[in-house]
Protein backbone atom coordinates (compact mmCIF):
# COMPACT_ATOMS: atom_id res chain seq x y z
CA UNK A 1 0.00 0.00 0.00
CA UNK A 2 1.18 3.24 -1.27
CA UNK A 3 2.12 5.81 2.04
CA UNK A 4 -0.56 8.55 1.56
CA UNK A 5 2.17 11.48 1.72
CA UNK A 6 3.81 9.59 -1.26
CA UNK A 7 0.62 11.12 -3.56
CA UNK A 8 1.09 14.88 -2.28
CA UNK A 9 2.55 17.53 -4.23
CA UNK A 10 5.81 18.54 -2.90
CA UNK A 11 4.84 21.95 -1.93
CA UNK A 12 1.57 20.34 -0.24
CA UNK A 13 4.43 17.69 1.79
CA UNK A 14 6.53 20.47 2.22
CA UNK A 15 3.63 22.35 4.06
CA UNK A 16 2.54 19.16 6.14
CA UNK A 17 6.25 18.21 7.53
CA UNK A 18 6.11 22.29 8.42
CA UNK A 19 2.79 22.11 10.53
CA UNK A 20 3.73 18.53 11.69
CA UNK A 21 6.28 20.51 14.02
CA UNK A 22 5.57 21.38 17.55
CA UNK A 23 8.13 24.84 17.81
CA UNK A 24 9.93 26.87 15.26
CA UNK A 25 12.33 29.00 15.90
CA UNK A 26 13.06 31.37 12.87
CA UNK A 27 10.91 32.10 10.03
CA UNK A 28 11.95 31.37 6.80
CA UNK A 29 11.23 32.23 3.39
CA UNK A 30 11.25 28.45 1.31
CA UNK A 31 9.43 30.09 -1.64
CA UNK A 32 7.03 28.80 -3.69
CA UNK A 33 4.70 30.76 -0.71
CA UNK A 34 6.02 28.42 1.79
CA UNK A 35 7.18 30.13 4.81
CA UNK A 36 8.17 28.60 8.14
CA UNK A 37 6.02 29.76 11.43
CA UNK A 38 9.08 31.05 13.45
CA UNK A 39 9.38 33.73 16.06
CA UNK A 40 12.29 35.21 14.78
CA UNK A 41 12.77 36.27 11.49
CA UNK A 42 16.78 36.50 10.76
CA UNK A 43 16.14 37.77 7.66
CA UNK A 44 15.58 41.59 9.40
CA UNK A 45 16.59 40.92 12.59
CA UNK A 46 20.34 39.29 12.09
CA UNK A 47 21.39 39.10 8.70
CA UNK A 48 21.92 42.56 8.06
CA UNK A 49 24.26 42.56 11.57
CA UNK A 50 26.24 40.29 11.34
CA UNK A 51 28.93 40.69 9.04
CA UNK A 52 28.64 37.96 6.22
CA UNK A 53 30.98 38.17 3.59
CA UNK A 54 28.69 39.04 0.04
CA UNK A 55 30.76 36.61 -1.83
CA UNK A 56 31.83 33.10 -0.26
CA UNK A 57 32.23 31.67 -3.46
CA UNK A 58 34.05 28.67 -3.02
CA UNK A 59 34.38 28.84 0.79
CA UNK A 60 33.90 25.63 3.06
CA UNK A 61 31.57 26.88 5.88
CA UNK A 62 30.90 25.71 9.80
CA UNK A 63 27.33 26.91 10.99
CA UNK A 64 27.27 26.11 14.57
CA UNK A 65 24.28 25.74 16.62
CA UNK A 66 22.47 26.09 12.82
CA UNK A 67 18.48 25.87 13.97
CA UNK A 68 16.42 25.57 11.11
CA UNK A 69 19.80 26.70 9.06
CA UNK A 70 18.79 29.77 7.44
CA UNK A 71 22.43 31.07 7.48
CA UNK A 72 23.92 27.87 5.84
CA UNK A 73 21.14 28.31 3.35
CA UNK A 74 22.38 32.00 3.23
CA UNK A 75 26.05 30.83 3.02
CA UNK A 76 24.85 28.48 -0.16
CA UNK A 77 23.26 31.15 -1.65
CA UNK A 78 26.28 33.82 -1.67
CA UNK A 79 28.39 31.05 -3.24
CA UNK A 80 30.06 28.45 -0.47
CA UNK A 81 30.90 25.71 -1.55
CA UNK A 82 30.22 23.13 1.01
CA UNK A 83 28.34 24.12 4.48
CA UNK A 84 28.86 22.14 6.85
CA UNK A 85 25.82 22.43 10.44
CA UNK A 86 25.78 21.30 13.59
CA UNK A 87 23.03 21.57 16.48
CA UNK A 88 22.49 19.44 19.37
CA UNK A 89 19.26 19.23 19.42
CA UNK A 90 17.61 16.68 17.10
CA UNK A 91 14.35 18.62 16.42
CA UNK A 92 17.13 21.90 15.18
CA UNK A 93 18.50 18.86 12.34
CA UNK A 94 14.63 17.52 11.51
CA UNK A 95 13.59 21.14 10.83
CA UNK A 96 16.91 21.91 8.93
CA UNK A 97 16.29 19.10 6.40
CA UNK A 98 13.01 20.10 5.88
CA UNK A 99 13.68 23.03 4.90
CA UNK A 100 16.66 21.69 3.01
CA UNK A 101 14.11 19.44 0.94
CA UNK A 102 12.16 22.81 0.58
CA UNK A 103 15.55 24.63 -0.89
CA UNK A 104 17.23 22.24 -2.62
CA UNK A 105 20.16 22.48 -0.73
CA UNK A 106 23.54 20.62 -0.65
CA UNK A 107 23.87 21.63 2.68
CA UNK A 108 24.17 18.87 5.31
CA UNK A 109 23.14 19.42 9.10
CA UNK A 110 24.90 16.78 11.97
CA UNK A 111 23.89 15.88 14.85
CA UNK A 112 26.84 17.30 17.34
CA UNK A 113 28.03 20.24 19.79
CA UNK A 114 30.47 22.38 19.45
CA UNK A 115 32.62 20.43 22.15
CA UNK A 116 32.76 17.51 19.66
CA UNK A 117 35.07 19.75 16.91
CA UNK A 118 38.47 18.98 15.89
CA UNK A 119 39.96 18.64 12.71
CA UNK A 120 40.42 15.26 12.50
CA UNK A 121 36.39 14.55 12.48
CA UNK A 122 35.24 18.10 10.62
CA UNK A 123 38.02 19.40 8.33
CA UNK A 124 39.11 22.82 8.77
CA UNK A 125 36.48 25.70 7.31
CA UNK A 126 37.50 29.42 5.38
CA UNK A 127 34.34 30.76 7.54
CA UNK A 128 33.14 30.01 10.73
CA UNK A 129 29.68 31.24 12.01
CA UNK A 130 28.80 30.83 15.64
CA UNK A 131 25.65 32.82 16.16
CA UNK A 132 23.52 32.81 19.46
CA UNK A 133 25.50 29.90 21.11
CA UNK A 134 28.13 31.43 23.71
CA UNK A 135 26.17 32.30 26.19
CA UNK A 136 23.52 29.19 26.39
CA UNK A 137 26.95 27.07 27.56
CA UNK A 138 28.71 26.45 30.49
CA UNK A 139 31.95 26.29 29.26
CA UNK A 140 32.25 29.07 26.87
CA UNK A 141 36.13 29.09 26.58
CA UNK A 142 36.31 25.53 25.65
CA UNK A 143 33.84 26.03 23.00
CA UNK A 144 36.36 28.99 21.86
CA UNK A 145 39.26 26.40 21.84
CA UNK A 146 37.40 24.03 19.89
CA UNK A 147 36.80 26.20 17.35
CA UNK A 148 40.27 27.19 17.03
CA UNK A 149 40.91 24.15 15.96
CA UNK A 150 39.06 23.90 12.98
CA UNK A 151 38.97 27.50 12.22
CA UNK A 152 41.49 28.14 9.37
CA UNK A 153 40.16 31.47 8.14
CA UNK A 154 37.37 33.79 9.44
CA UNK A 155 35.01 33.56 12.90
CA UNK A 156 31.99 35.28 13.11
CA UNK A 157 30.68 35.26 16.38
CA UNK A 158 27.37 36.98 17.98
CA UNK A 159 26.29 36.52 21.44
CA UNK A 160 24.39 38.10 24.12
CA UNK A 161 26.04 40.72 25.60
CA UNK A 162 26.10 44.01 27.97
CA UNK A 163 28.57 46.90 28.80
CA UNK A 164 29.10 48.79 31.68
CA UNK A 165 31.09 52.32 31.39
CA UNK A 166 31.98 51.92 34.98
CA UNK A 167 34.01 48.81 34.12
CA UNK A 168 36.24 50.61 31.26
CA UNK A 169 38.37 47.88 29.25
CA UNK A 170 38.05 45.06 32.18
CA UNK A 171 37.17 41.64 30.85
CA UNK A 172 33.68 40.83 32.84
CA UNK A 173 31.02 38.01 31.92
CA UNK A 174 27.84 37.52 33.90
CA UNK A 175 27.05 34.14 35.59
CA UNK A 176 23.11 33.54 35.63
CA UNK A 177 23.30 30.16 37.13
CA UNK A 178 19.24 29.97 37.44
CA UNK A 179 18.69 31.48 33.45
CA UNK A 180 17.04 34.78 32.37
CA UNK A 181 13.52 35.48 30.99
CA UNK A 182 13.77 35.45 27.10
CA UNK A 183 11.46 34.45 24.17
CA UNK A 184 9.28 36.87 22.02
CA UNK A 185 7.70 39.74 23.99
CA UNK A 186 4.36 38.35 23.56
CA UNK A 187 5.24 35.03 24.93
CA UNK A 188 7.92 35.35 27.65
CA UNK A 189 9.90 32.48 28.70
CA UNK A 190 12.03 31.59 31.58
CA UNK A 191 15.31 30.28 29.47
CA UNK A 192 17.29 27.97 31.84
CA UNK A 193 20.00 27.49 29.66
CA UNK A 194 21.31 31.35 30.09
CA UNK A 195 24.73 30.89 31.99
CA UNK A 196 27.01 33.98 31.08
CA UNK A 197 26.62 36.96 29.31
CA UNK A 198 30.16 38.74 28.47
CA UNK A 199 31.07 42.24 28.25
CA UNK A 200 33.05 43.27 24.73
CA UNK A 201 35.94 43.13 26.90
CA UNK A 202 35.52 39.48 27.73
CA UNK A 203 34.58 38.59 23.97
CA UNK A 204 37.67 40.00 22.60
CA UNK A 205 40.19 38.37 25.61
CA UNK A 206 38.82 35.11 25.23
CA UNK A 207 39.70 34.92 21.30
CA UNK A 208 43.17 36.16 21.80
CA UNK A 209 43.59 33.71 24.73
CA UNK A 210 42.53 30.57 22.48
CA UNK A 211 44.88 31.93 19.56
CA UNK A 212 42.71 34.46 17.20
CA UNK A 213 44.20 37.28 15.82
CA UNK A 214 42.87 40.34 14.52
CA UNK A 215 40.04 40.29 16.75
CA UNK A 216 37.74 42.93 16.58
CA UNK A 217 33.61 43.83 16.77
CA UNK A 218 31.57 44.56 13.39
CA UNK A 219 30.30 47.68 13.33
CA UNK A 220 26.48 48.19 14.21
CA UNK A 221 24.25 50.55 12.65
CA UNK A 222 22.93 51.29 16.34
CA UNK A 223 26.47 51.50 17.70
CA UNK A 224 27.85 55.14 17.89
CA UNK A 225 31.14 53.31 19.13
CA UNK A 226 32.39 50.64 17.72
CA UNK A 227 35.10 48.60 19.04
CA UNK A 228 38.91 48.85 17.02
CA UNK A 229 40.52 45.81 15.57
CA UNK A 230 43.26 44.48 17.32
CA UNK A 231 45.83 41.70 17.12
CA UNK A 232 48.28 40.27 20.26
CA UNK A 233 47.63 41.71 23.51
CA UNK A 234 46.57 45.17 22.00
CA UNK A 235 44.15 47.01 23.98
CA UNK A 236 40.65 48.17 23.77
CA UNK A 237 40.36 51.26 23.13
CA UNK A 238 36.91 52.17 22.81
CA UNK A 239 33.77 50.38 24.45
CA UNK A 240 29.88 51.24 23.81
CA UNK A 241 28.59 54.26 26.46
CA UNK A 242 25.65 52.26 27.01
CA UNK A 243 24.90 51.71 30.52
CA UNK A 244 23.08 48.88 31.57
CA UNK A 245 20.61 48.37 34.56
CA UNK A 246 20.45 44.53 35.31
CA UNK A 247 19.42 42.45 38.24
CA UNK A 248 20.98 39.76 39.10
CA UNK A 249 19.82 36.41 39.93
CA UNK A 250 20.61 35.18 43.85
CA UNK A 251 19.21 32.02 44.92
CA UNK A 252 17.49 32.11 48.43
CA UNK A 253 19.53 29.42 50.09
CA UNK A 254 21.50 26.72 48.40
CA UNK A 255 18.82 24.76 47.42
CA UNK A 256 16.14 27.27 46.46
CA UNK A 257 16.37 29.73 43.48
CA UNK A 258 15.51 33.32 43.30
CA UNK A 259 12.76 33.77 41.20
CA UNK A 260 12.71 34.56 37.69
CA UNK A 261 10.30 36.86 36.64
CA UNK A 262 11.73 39.51 35.03
CA UNK A 263 13.91 40.23 31.80
CA UNK A 264 17.11 41.94 32.01
CA UNK A 265 17.27 45.61 30.52
CA UNK A 266 19.87 47.12 28.51
CA UNK A 267 21.96 44.27 27.04
CA UNK A 268 23.52 44.17 23.68
CA UNK A 269 24.04 41.84 21.00
CA UNK A 270 27.82 42.03 19.70
CA UNK A 271 29.14 40.89 16.80
CA UNK A 272 32.74 39.88 16.52
CA UNK A 273 35.28 39.25 13.51
CA UNK A 274 38.78 37.10 14.21
CA UNK A 275 41.06 35.69 12.44
CA UNK A 276 42.88 32.56 12.17
CA UNK A 277 46.53 32.93 13.11
CA UNK A 278 47.89 30.98 10.01
CA UNK A 279 45.15 31.64 7.49
CA UNK A 280 44.82 28.38 5.16
CA UNK A 281 41.93 27.25 2.99
CA UNK A 282 39.49 25.47 4.38
CA UNK A 283 40.07 21.40 4.03
CA UNK A 284 37.63 18.45 4.64
CA UNK A 285 38.35 15.84 7.05
CA UNK A 286 40.91 13.46 6.34
CA UNK A 287 38.71 9.95 5.94
CA UNK A 288 41.34 7.64 4.49
CA UNK A 289 42.51 5.81 7.82
CA UNK A 290 41.71 5.60 11.39
CA UNK A 291 38.35 5.31 13.37
CA UNK A 292 35.68 7.39 13.80
CA UNK A 293 35.73 9.23 17.21
CA UNK A 294 32.02 9.45 17.25
CA UNK A 295 32.03 13.22 16.66
CA UNK A 296 28.95 13.30 14.79
CA UNK A 297 27.15 11.18 17.46
CA UNK A 298 25.57 13.96 19.04
CA UNK A 299 26.82 16.05 22.39
CA UNK A 300 24.98 17.94 24.90
CA UNK A 301 25.36 21.64 24.12
CA UNK A 302 25.85 22.34 27.57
Amino acid sequence: MQNESENLPFRDWINSQIEAEDYWFLRMDLGDGVVTPGWSDPAIDKLPLFGLPDDMSGMRVLDIGCAEGFFSFEAERRGAAEIVAIDSFPGSIRRFNICRSALGSKAEAHLASVYDLNPKSFGTFDLVMYFGVLYHLRNPLLSLQKIASVASGTLLLQTLGFERESLGDMSVAQFHPFGIMSGPPGNPIHDTTVFWIPNSACIRDMLLHVGFIDVGSVPQPSSSSPLSNHSGNSQLTSISKLKVATKRLRPRSSKQAAPVTQRLKGLTSPVFRAKAPVPSPGQPPDVTGGESDGAFTGASKF
